[in-house]
Protein backbone atom coordinates (compact mmCIF):
# COMPACT_ATOMS: atom_id res chain seq x y z
CA UNK A 1 0.00 0.00 0.00
CA UNK A 2 1.32 3.40 -0.99
CA UNK A 3 1.63 5.80 1.87
CA UNK A 4 1.07 9.47 1.26
CA UNK A 5 3.85 11.66 2.55
CA UNK A 6 2.55 14.16 5.07
CA UNK A 7 3.89 17.66 4.62
CA UNK A 8 3.47 20.54 7.01
CA UNK A 9 2.86 24.06 5.82
CA UNK A 10 5.72 26.38 6.78
CA UNK A 11 5.13 28.41 9.91
CA UNK A 12 4.19 31.98 9.15
CA UNK A 13 4.73 34.80 11.60
CA UNK A 14 1.62 36.96 11.53
CA UNK A 15 2.48 40.54 12.35
CA UNK A 16 -0.11 43.13 13.40
CA UNK A 17 -1.25 45.98 11.17
CA UNK A 18 -0.43 49.08 13.17
CA UNK A 19 -2.73 52.14 13.22
CA UNK A 20 -0.28 54.31 11.33
CA UNK A 21 -2.44 57.44 11.44
CA UNK A 22 -2.72 57.14 15.23
CA UNK A 23 0.96 56.76 16.14
CA UNK A 24 3.44 59.61 16.24
CA UNK A 25 6.17 59.13 13.66
CA UNK A 26 8.97 59.61 16.18
CA UNK A 27 7.84 56.29 17.72
CA UNK A 28 7.15 54.30 14.53
CA UNK A 29 9.26 54.06 12.47
CA UNK A 30 11.27 56.76 14.33
CA UNK A 31 12.77 60.05 13.22
CA UNK A 32 16.16 59.25 11.71
CA UNK A 33 16.88 62.68 10.27
CA UNK A 34 20.26 64.45 10.09
CA UNK A 35 18.96 67.72 11.57
CA UNK A 36 16.85 68.32 14.67
CA UNK A 37 15.77 71.19 16.86
CA UNK A 38 14.49 70.49 20.36
CA UNK A 39 12.15 73.05 21.90
CA UNK A 40 11.27 72.74 25.61
CA UNK A 41 8.30 74.66 27.03
CA UNK A 42 6.48 75.39 30.27
CA UNK A 43 2.73 75.85 30.46
CA UNK A 44 1.12 78.88 32.12
CA UNK A 45 -1.00 78.62 35.28
CA UNK A 46 -4.75 79.18 35.47
CA UNK A 47 -7.76 77.50 33.86
CA UNK A 48 -8.23 80.10 31.12
CA UNK A 49 -4.55 79.97 30.18
CA UNK A 50 -4.60 76.17 30.02
CA UNK A 51 -7.62 76.29 27.70
CA UNK A 52 -5.53 78.40 25.36
CA UNK A 53 -2.75 75.80 25.58
CA UNK A 54 -5.25 73.07 24.71
CA UNK A 55 -6.36 75.00 21.65
CA UNK A 56 -2.72 75.29 20.61
CA UNK A 57 -2.20 71.54 21.06
CA UNK A 58 -5.24 70.70 18.94
CA UNK A 59 -3.79 72.73 16.10
CA UNK A 60 -0.34 71.11 16.07
CA UNK A 61 0.80 69.49 12.83
CA UNK A 62 2.29 66.36 14.33
CA UNK A 63 3.82 63.85 11.92
CA UNK A 64 2.09 60.47 11.95
CA UNK A 65 3.75 57.10 11.55
CA UNK A 66 2.15 56.93 8.10
CA UNK A 67 3.73 60.21 6.97
CA UNK A 68 7.10 59.37 8.50
CA UNK A 69 7.26 55.92 6.90
CA UNK A 70 6.21 57.29 3.51
CA UNK A 71 8.89 59.96 3.82
CA UNK A 72 11.53 57.37 4.62
CA UNK A 73 10.53 55.24 1.64
CA UNK A 74 10.49 58.27 -0.66
CA UNK A 75 13.90 59.30 0.65
CA UNK A 76 15.39 55.92 -0.26
CA UNK A 77 14.00 56.18 -3.80
CA UNK A 78 14.97 59.82 -4.36
CA UNK A 79 18.44 59.40 -2.92
CA UNK A 80 19.36 57.08 -5.76
CA UNK A 81 18.35 59.60 -8.43
CA UNK A 82 18.66 63.10 -6.97
CA UNK A 83 19.11 65.00 -3.68
CA UNK A 84 16.15 64.37 -1.30
CA UNK A 85 13.53 67.05 -0.86
CA UNK A 86 13.61 69.02 2.43
CA UNK A 87 10.95 67.27 4.51
CA UNK A 88 10.27 68.42 8.09
CA UNK A 89 8.72 66.15 10.74
CA UNK A 90 7.33 67.16 14.13
CA UNK A 91 6.62 65.38 17.41
CA UNK A 92 5.52 66.37 20.91
CA UNK A 93 5.88 64.70 24.30
CA UNK A 94 4.86 65.65 27.85
CA UNK A 95 6.34 65.35 31.33
CA UNK A 96 4.27 64.20 34.30
CA UNK A 97 3.83 67.80 35.60
CA UNK A 98 2.84 68.88 32.10
CA UNK A 99 0.08 66.27 31.95
CA UNK A 100 -1.05 67.29 35.42
CA UNK A 101 -1.49 70.88 34.27
CA UNK A 102 -3.61 69.62 31.38
CA UNK A 103 -5.91 67.92 33.90
CA UNK A 104 -5.76 64.33 32.63
CA UNK A 105 -4.76 62.64 35.93
CA UNK A 106 -1.45 61.07 34.87
CA UNK A 107 -1.14 59.58 38.39
CA UNK A 108 -2.86 56.50 36.93
CA UNK A 109 0.10 55.80 34.62
CA UNK A 110 1.93 52.88 36.34
CA UNK A 111 5.47 54.25 36.01
CA UNK A 112 7.28 55.55 39.08
CA UNK A 113 10.15 56.78 36.93
CA UNK A 114 7.87 58.89 34.76
CA UNK A 115 6.13 60.39 37.77
CA UNK A 116 9.36 61.30 39.56
CA UNK A 117 11.25 62.48 36.49
CA UNK A 118 14.84 61.99 35.39
CA UNK A 119 16.40 64.54 37.74
CA UNK A 120 15.00 62.71 40.78
CA UNK A 121 16.28 59.38 39.39
CA UNK A 122 19.67 60.79 38.40
CA UNK A 123 21.63 59.02 41.15
CA UNK A 124 20.12 55.68 40.11
CA UNK A 125 21.52 56.30 36.61
CA UNK A 126 24.98 56.78 38.11
CA UNK A 127 25.15 60.53 37.57
CA UNK A 128 27.45 62.56 39.84
CA UNK A 129 26.03 63.49 43.23
CA UNK A 130 28.00 66.73 43.29
CA UNK A 131 29.79 69.02 40.88
CA UNK A 132 29.62 68.86 37.10
CA UNK A 133 26.89 66.55 35.85
CA UNK A 134 24.72 66.90 38.96
CA UNK A 135 21.04 67.81 38.24
CA UNK A 136 21.48 71.06 40.17
CA UNK A 137 23.72 72.24 37.34
CA UNK A 138 21.82 70.85 34.37
CA UNK A 139 21.09 73.17 31.47
CA UNK A 140 17.58 71.75 31.02
CA UNK A 141 15.24 69.58 33.08
CA UNK A 142 17.30 69.72 36.27
CA UNK A 143 16.45 70.59 39.85
CA UNK A 144 17.21 74.28 39.52
CA UNK A 145 14.12 76.46 39.39
CA UNK A 146 13.07 77.44 35.88
CA UNK A 147 14.80 74.49 34.18
CA UNK A 148 11.91 72.01 34.38
CA UNK A 149 9.82 71.27 31.28
CA UNK A 150 6.14 70.54 30.72
CA UNK A 151 6.56 69.48 27.09
CA UNK A 152 9.25 68.86 24.51
CA UNK A 153 8.87 69.41 20.77
CA UNK A 154 11.14 67.61 18.31
CA UNK A 155 11.47 69.11 14.84
CA UNK A 156 13.51 66.98 12.41
CA UNK A 157 14.36 67.04 8.74
CA UNK A 158 16.84 66.70 5.90
CA UNK A 159 17.71 70.39 5.61
CA UNK A 160 18.93 72.61 8.48
CA UNK A 161 17.34 75.80 7.13
CA UNK A 162 13.93 74.13 6.74
CA UNK A 163 14.11 72.63 10.25
CA UNK A 164 15.09 75.96 11.82
CA UNK A 165 12.31 77.79 10.01
CA UNK A 166 9.72 75.27 11.20
CA UNK A 167 11.07 75.36 14.77
CA UNK A 168 10.96 79.17 14.81
CA UNK A 169 7.38 79.18 13.57
CA UNK A 170 6.40 76.58 16.19
CA UNK A 171 8.07 78.62 18.95
CA UNK A 172 6.29 81.79 17.88
CA UNK A 173 2.90 80.08 17.89
CA UNK A 174 3.68 78.57 21.30
CA UNK A 175 4.51 81.99 22.74
CA UNK A 176 1.30 83.43 21.29
CA UNK A 177 -0.61 80.68 23.12
CA UNK A 178 1.02 81.65 26.42
CA UNK A 179 3.73 78.96 26.59
CA UNK A 180 7.19 79.87 27.84
CA UNK A 181 10.17 78.68 25.78
CA UNK A 182 12.78 77.61 28.34
CA UNK A 183 15.04 75.52 26.15
CA UNK A 184 15.94 75.33 22.46
CA UNK A 185 18.89 73.56 20.86
CA UNK A 186 19.93 72.36 17.43
CA UNK A 187 21.32 68.93 16.74
CA UNK A 188 23.03 68.00 13.48
CA UNK A 189 24.99 65.11 12.06
CA UNK A 190 28.68 65.78 11.70
CA UNK A 191 29.33 67.38 8.29
CA UNK A 192 32.82 65.88 8.07
CA UNK A 193 31.87 62.24 8.77
CA UNK A 194 28.05 61.91 8.64
CA UNK A 195 26.58 59.28 10.94
CA UNK A 196 29.47 59.41 13.40
CA UNK A 197 29.31 60.80 16.93
CA UNK A 198 31.97 63.15 18.29
CA UNK A 199 34.34 60.47 19.55
CA UNK A 200 34.51 59.42 15.91
CA UNK A 201 32.47 56.20 15.91
CA UNK A 202 29.58 55.33 13.60
CA UNK A 203 26.40 55.74 15.63
CA UNK A 204 23.06 53.89 15.59
CA UNK A 205 24.30 50.83 13.68
CA UNK A 206 22.55 48.36 16.00
CA UNK A 207 19.02 49.78 15.82
CA UNK A 208 16.36 47.07 16.26
CA UNK A 209 13.68 46.57 13.64
CA UNK A 210 10.00 47.05 14.52
CA UNK A 211 7.69 44.16 13.66
CA UNK A 212 4.33 45.05 12.16
CA UNK A 213 2.74 46.06 8.89
CA UNK A 214 1.66 49.48 7.66
CA UNK A 215 -1.35 48.09 5.78
CA UNK A 216 -3.02 44.85 4.72
CA UNK A 217 -1.01 44.83 1.48
CA UNK A 218 1.31 41.84 1.10
CA UNK A 219 4.71 42.32 2.74
CA UNK A 220 4.01 45.95 3.65
CA UNK A 221 6.40 45.66 6.58
CA UNK A 222 7.39 48.69 8.62
CA UNK A 223 10.93 47.30 8.77
CA UNK A 224 12.11 46.07 5.33
CA UNK A 225 13.19 42.43 5.10
CA UNK A 226 16.53 41.95 3.36
CA UNK A 227 17.10 38.22 3.87
CA UNK A 228 15.81 35.79 1.25
CA UNK A 229 12.47 34.35 2.51
CA UNK A 230 13.78 30.84 1.87
CA UNK A 231 16.56 31.45 4.39
CA UNK A 232 14.83 30.12 7.52
CA UNK A 233 14.55 30.98 10.34
CA UNK A 234 16.78 34.04 9.82
CA UNK A 235 14.43 35.73 7.34
CA UNK A 236 11.79 35.82 10.07
CA UNK A 237 14.14 36.92 12.83
CA UNK A 238 15.99 39.81 11.19
CA UNK A 239 15.44 42.83 8.94
CA UNK A 240 19.03 43.37 7.83
CA UNK A 241 21.30 40.46 8.86
CA UNK A 242 21.72 40.78 12.62
CA UNK A 243 18.99 43.42 13.00
CA UNK A 244 16.59 41.90 15.53
CA UNK A 245 12.89 42.23 14.72
CA UNK A 246 11.07 43.03 17.96
CA UNK A 247 7.34 43.11 18.57
CA UNK A 248 5.79 46.61 18.55
CA UNK A 249 4.74 46.41 22.20
CA UNK A 250 8.42 46.91 23.03
CA UNK A 251 7.88 50.54 22.01
CA UNK A 252 4.10 51.03 21.90
CA UNK A 253 1.58 50.69 24.73
CA UNK A 254 -1.38 48.48 23.87
CA UNK A 255 0.46 46.48 21.19
CA UNK A 256 1.81 42.88 21.27
CA UNK A 257 5.03 42.58 23.24
CA UNK A 258 7.81 40.00 23.36
CA UNK A 259 7.43 36.36 24.34
CA UNK A 260 9.96 33.55 25.00
CA UNK A 261 9.75 32.74 21.28
CA UNK A 262 10.78 35.74 19.14
CA UNK A 263 8.49 34.56 16.34
CA UNK A 264 5.39 34.53 18.54
CA UNK A 265 3.89 37.70 20.03
CA UNK A 266 3.44 38.03 23.75
CA UNK A 267 0.62 39.83 25.62
CA UNK A 268 -0.17 43.40 24.76
CA UNK A 269 1.87 45.94 26.69
CA UNK A 270 -0.60 47.43 29.23
CA UNK A 271 -2.06 50.81 28.30
CA UNK A 272 -3.18 52.34 31.60
CA UNK A 273 -5.20 54.53 31.52
CA UNK A 274 -6.91 53.78 28.19
CA UNK A 275 -5.83 57.07 26.60
CA UNK A 276 -2.19 55.96 26.73
CA UNK A 277 -2.85 53.32 24.02
CA UNK A 278 -0.57 53.68 20.99
CA UNK A 279 1.58 56.05 23.03
CA UNK A 280 5.14 55.60 24.21
CA UNK A 281 7.78 56.99 26.56
CA UNK A 282 10.56 59.28 25.38
CA UNK A 283 13.84 59.63 27.27
CA UNK A 284 15.93 62.74 26.64
CA UNK A 285 19.54 63.06 27.83
CA UNK A 286 21.77 66.02 26.96
CA UNK A 287 25.23 64.47 27.12
CA UNK A 288 28.36 66.60 26.78
CA UNK A 289 31.33 64.74 25.30
CA UNK A 290 34.88 65.64 26.32
CA UNK A 291 36.51 64.33 23.15
CA UNK A 292 40.04 65.41 24.06
CA UNK A 293 39.88 63.72 27.46
CA UNK A 294 38.57 60.48 25.93
CA UNK A 295 41.36 60.19 23.38
CA UNK A 296 44.10 61.35 25.73
CA UNK A 297 42.97 58.69 28.19
CA UNK A 298 42.91 56.04 25.45
CA UNK A 299 46.45 57.03 24.43
CA UNK A 300 47.73 56.92 28.02
CA UNK A 301 46.09 53.56 28.82
CA UNK A 302 47.23 52.03 25.52
CA UNK A 303 50.84 53.09 26.12
CA UNK A 304 50.85 51.46 29.55
CA UNK A 305 49.08 48.36 28.28
CA UNK A 306 51.46 47.92 25.32
CA UNK A 307 54.28 47.16 27.77
CA UNK A 308 52.54 43.93 28.78
CA UNK A 309 52.85 40.57 26.96
CA UNK A 310 50.11 40.10 24.36
CA UNK A 311 49.43 43.80 24.01
CA UNK A 312 52.65 44.99 22.35
CA UNK A 313 51.02 45.99 19.06
CA UNK A 314 48.03 47.94 20.39
CA UNK A 315 47.37 51.68 20.19
CA UNK A 316 44.60 54.04 21.28
CA UNK A 317 42.40 53.12 18.29
CA UNK A 318 42.60 49.41 19.11
CA UNK A 319 41.75 50.05 22.76
CA UNK A 320 38.86 52.41 21.97
CA UNK A 321 37.45 49.85 19.51
CA UNK A 322 37.45 47.26 22.31
CA UNK A 323 35.52 49.61 24.61
CA UNK A 324 32.95 50.27 21.88
CA UNK A 325 32.89 46.81 20.29
CA UNK A 326 33.25 48.38 16.85
CA UNK A 327 35.87 50.25 14.90
CA UNK A 328 35.14 53.89 13.98
CA UNK A 329 33.62 52.87 10.62
CA UNK A 330 31.09 50.65 12.40
CA UNK A 331 32.86 47.41 11.55
CA UNK A 332 32.40 45.00 14.50
CA UNK A 333 35.59 43.78 16.15
CA UNK A 334 34.12 40.26 16.14
CA UNK A 335 34.45 40.24 12.35
CA UNK A 336 37.70 42.15 11.98
CA UNK A 337 39.67 41.99 15.25
CA UNK A 338 42.96 43.49 14.05
CA UNK A 339 42.02 46.56 12.00
CA UNK A 340 39.15 48.64 10.68
CA UNK A 341 37.41 47.85 7.38
CA UNK A 342 35.41 50.89 6.28
CA UNK A 343 33.72 48.91 3.50
CA UNK A 344 32.38 46.52 6.14
CA UNK A 345 31.39 49.24 8.60
CA UNK A 346 29.49 51.24 6.00
CA UNK A 347 27.52 48.28 4.60
CA UNK A 348 24.15 47.72 6.29
CA UNK A 349 23.96 44.18 4.92
CA UNK A 350 27.18 43.25 6.73
CA UNK A 351 27.96 45.55 9.66
CA UNK A 352 25.41 44.04 12.06
CA UNK A 353 25.82 40.43 11.00
CA UNK A 354 27.68 38.76 13.86
CA UNK A 355 27.11 36.69 16.99
CA UNK A 356 28.83 36.40 20.34
CA UNK A 357 28.34 32.83 21.57
CA UNK A 358 28.38 31.02 18.23
CA UNK A 359 29.87 31.21 14.76
CA UNK A 360 28.04 33.27 12.17
CA UNK A 361 27.46 32.15 8.60
CA UNK A 362 26.52 33.68 5.29
CA UNK A 363 22.87 34.41 4.52
CA UNK A 364 21.09 34.49 1.19
CA UNK A 365 19.89 38.05 0.67
CA UNK A 366 17.13 39.54 -1.45
CA UNK A 367 19.66 41.85 -3.11
CA UNK A 368 21.97 38.96 -4.06
CA UNK A 369 24.77 40.83 -2.25
CA UNK A 370 27.67 38.56 -1.27
CA UNK A 371 29.09 39.19 2.18
CA UNK A 372 32.73 38.27 1.61
CA UNK A 373 34.10 39.79 4.81
CA UNK A 374 35.35 37.38 7.49
CA UNK A 375 32.53 35.83 9.49
CA UNK A 376 32.58 36.18 13.27
CA UNK A 377 33.61 33.20 15.38
CA UNK A 378 32.26 32.17 18.76
CA UNK A 379 33.44 34.49 21.53
CA UNK A 380 31.51 33.49 24.68
CA UNK A 381 34.23 34.64 27.10
CA UNK A 382 34.66 38.06 25.52
CA UNK A 383 38.22 37.44 24.29
CA UNK A 384 37.68 39.39 21.06
CA UNK A 385 34.80 41.68 21.99
CA UNK A 386 34.98 42.29 25.76
CA UNK A 387 31.88 41.72 27.84
CA UNK A 388 32.23 45.35 28.95
CA UNK A 389 32.14 46.68 25.37
CA UNK A 390 29.29 49.12 24.81
CA UNK A 391 27.60 47.03 22.10
CA UNK A 392 27.75 43.92 24.29
CA UNK A 393 26.46 45.70 27.39
CA UNK A 394 23.37 46.97 25.59
CA UNK A 395 22.57 43.95 23.37
CA UNK A 396 23.74 40.48 24.37
CA UNK A 397 22.55 38.99 21.05
CA UNK A 398 22.77 35.18 21.20
CA UNK A 399 24.42 35.15 24.64
CA UNK A 400 22.60 34.36 27.85
CA UNK A 401 22.72 37.01 30.56
CA UNK A 402 21.82 37.54 34.19
CA UNK A 403 18.16 37.79 33.10
CA UNK A 404 18.06 34.50 31.18
CA UNK A 405 18.40 33.37 27.57
CA UNK A 406 18.72 35.47 24.44
CA UNK A 407 14.97 36.13 24.33
CA UNK A 408 15.33 38.34 27.42
CA UNK A 409 17.30 40.84 25.34
CA UNK A 410 14.28 41.61 23.16
CA UNK A 411 12.37 43.16 26.05
CA UNK A 412 15.28 45.55 26.79
CA UNK A 413 15.72 47.08 23.34
CA UNK A 414 15.24 50.81 22.80
CA UNK A 415 14.82 52.83 19.62
CA UNK A 416 17.36 55.65 19.43
CA UNK A 417 16.19 58.75 17.58
CA UNK A 418 18.63 61.44 18.77
CA UNK A 419 21.48 63.29 17.07
CA UNK A 420 24.80 64.96 17.88
CA UNK A 421 25.09 68.65 18.72
CA UNK A 422 27.98 71.09 18.44
CA UNK A 423 30.89 71.56 16.05
CA UNK A 424 33.26 68.65 15.38
CA UNK A 425 36.68 68.76 17.00
CA UNK A 426 39.57 68.66 14.54
CA UNK A 427 42.31 67.80 17.09
CA UNK A 428 40.98 64.82 19.01
CA UNK A 429 43.63 65.16 21.73
CA UNK A 430 42.94 68.84 22.48
CA UNK A 431 42.75 69.99 26.09
CA UNK A 432 39.68 71.68 27.53
CA UNK A 433 41.60 74.93 27.91
CA UNK A 434 42.28 75.10 24.16
CA UNK A 435 38.77 74.12 23.09
CA UNK A 436 36.48 77.18 22.79
CA UNK A 437 33.44 74.95 22.15
CA UNK A 438 33.89 72.74 25.19
CA UNK A 439 30.54 72.05 26.86
CA UNK A 440 28.65 72.69 23.64
CA UNK A 441 29.52 69.42 21.92
CA UNK A 442 27.91 66.07 22.53
CA UNK A 443 24.79 64.00 22.00
CA UNK A 444 21.11 64.90 22.22
CA UNK A 445 20.19 61.37 23.24
CA UNK A 446 16.55 60.48 22.55
CA UNK A 447 15.14 56.98 22.98
CA UNK A 448 11.73 55.40 22.54
CA UNK A 449 10.49 52.59 24.80
CA UNK A 450 7.33 51.17 26.36
CA UNK A 451 8.91 51.13 29.84
CA UNK A 452 11.42 53.62 31.21
CA UNK A 453 12.28 51.33 34.13
CA UNK A 454 12.59 48.04 32.22
CA UNK A 455 14.39 49.41 29.20
CA UNK A 456 16.33 52.68 29.45
CA UNK A 457 16.98 52.56 33.21
CA UNK A 458 17.67 48.83 33.14
CA UNK A 459 20.29 49.19 30.40
CA UNK A 460 21.85 52.24 32.03
CA UNK A 461 21.96 51.17 35.67
CA UNK A 462 21.89 47.38 35.68
CA UNK A 463 24.00 46.53 32.64
CA UNK A 464 26.08 49.55 31.57
CA UNK A 465 26.83 50.73 35.10
CA UNK A 466 27.33 47.35 36.79
CA UNK A 467 30.77 45.68 36.57
CA UNK A 468 29.39 42.11 36.88
CA UNK A 469 26.36 42.28 34.58
CA UNK A 470 25.06 41.14 32.18
CA UNK A 471 27.91 38.61 32.39
CA UNK A 472 31.47 38.25 33.66
CA UNK A 473 34.37 38.63 33.14
CA UNK A 474 33.20 42.13 32.50
CA UNK A 475 33.42 45.56 34.02
CA UNK A 476 31.70 48.88 33.43
CA UNK A 477 30.64 50.22 30.07
CA UNK A 478 33.58 52.62 30.03
CA UNK A 479 32.39 54.43 26.90
CA UNK A 480 29.20 55.99 28.30
CA UNK A 481 28.48 54.16 31.56
CA UNK A 482 28.71 55.71 35.01
CA UNK A 483 29.85 54.15 38.29
CA UNK A 484 27.21 54.96 40.88
CA UNK A 485 28.82 52.64 43.46
CA UNK A 486 31.95 54.79 43.58
CA UNK A 487 30.54 58.27 43.29
CA UNK A 488 33.43 59.91 45.10
CA UNK A 489 36.24 58.67 42.85
CA UNK A 490 33.94 57.50 40.02
CA UNK A 491 36.58 55.07 38.78
CA UNK A 492 35.41 52.64 36.12
CA UNK A 493 37.16 49.47 35.05
CA UNK A 494 36.88 46.63 32.57
CA UNK A 495 38.62 43.42 31.50
CA UNK A 496 40.18 43.01 28.06
CA UNK A 497 42.33 40.29 26.48
CA UNK A 498 45.60 40.28 24.53
CA UNK A 499 46.79 38.41 21.45
CA UNK A 500 47.08 35.09 23.28
CA UNK A 501 44.15 35.60 25.66
CA UNK A 502 46.28 37.37 28.28
CA UNK A 503 43.90 39.09 30.68
CA UNK A 504 44.30 42.72 31.73
CA UNK A 505 42.16 45.18 33.64
CA UNK A 506 42.10 48.84 32.72
CA UNK A 507 40.87 51.56 35.06
CA UNK A 508 40.01 55.23 34.71
CA UNK A 509 38.19 57.90 36.68
CA UNK A 510 38.17 60.27 33.69
CA UNK A 511 34.63 61.53 32.98
CA UNK A 512 34.40 62.07 29.24
CA UNK A 513 30.58 61.88 29.08
CA UNK A 514 28.80 64.42 31.29
CA UNK A 515 25.00 64.58 31.74
CA UNK A 516 23.84 68.19 31.47
CA UNK A 517 20.08 67.83 31.14
CA UNK A 518 17.17 65.65 30.23
CA UNK A 519 13.79 64.33 31.22
CA UNK A 520 11.19 61.58 30.98
CA UNK A 521 8.27 62.22 28.64
CA UNK A 522 5.07 60.55 27.42
CA UNK A 523 4.43 60.56 23.67
CA UNK A 524 0.63 60.44 23.14
CA UNK A 525 -1.21 59.05 20.15
CA UNK A 526 -2.64 61.52 17.64
CA UNK A 527 -6.22 61.11 18.88
CA UNK A 528 -5.16 61.42 22.53
CA UNK A 529 -3.31 64.62 21.72
CA UNK A 530 -6.35 66.03 19.93
CA UNK A 531 -9.25 64.73 22.01
CA UNK A 532 -7.83 64.21 25.52
CA UNK A 533 -4.88 66.56 26.00
CA UNK A 534 -6.26 69.16 23.63
CA UNK A 535 -9.89 68.49 24.55
CA UNK A 536 -12.19 71.30 25.55
CA UNK A 537 -12.77 69.85 29.01
CA UNK A 538 -9.91 70.26 31.48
Amino acid sequence: MNKKRLTMAPFTTVEPILPMSEIQGIVVPGFLKPHQTLVGVRFPDGRAAIQQVKTFLRGLKISTARKTLDDRRDYRKLKKASPPRPTVLQAVAFTFPGLQKLGVKPERIPSAAFKLGMAARSALLGDPLTGEGNPQRWKVGGLKKGKQLDALFVVAGDDRAAVSECADELSNRARSAGLEIVYSEDGDVRPDIPGHEHFGFSDGVSQPGIRGCASSAKNDFITPRHINPQQLPESRLFGYPGQDLVWPGTFLLGQPGASPDPLIPGPETPAVPNWTANGSFLVFRRLVQDVGLFWRTMRHLARDLSKRPGFEAIDEDWLAARLVGRWPSGAPVNRTPDRDFSALGENSESNNHFRFDSNSRKFKLVSKYEDDFPMSTADPAGITCPWAAHIRKTNTRDSASDTGGRDSTYTRRILRVGVSFGRPLQDRFVTKRKDPDFGNRGLLFLSIQASIEDQFEFLTARWMGDPSRPKTPGGHDMLVGQNAAANEGRERRCVIFGADAQQAEIRSAAQWVIPTGGGYFFVPSISTLRDVLGGRRG
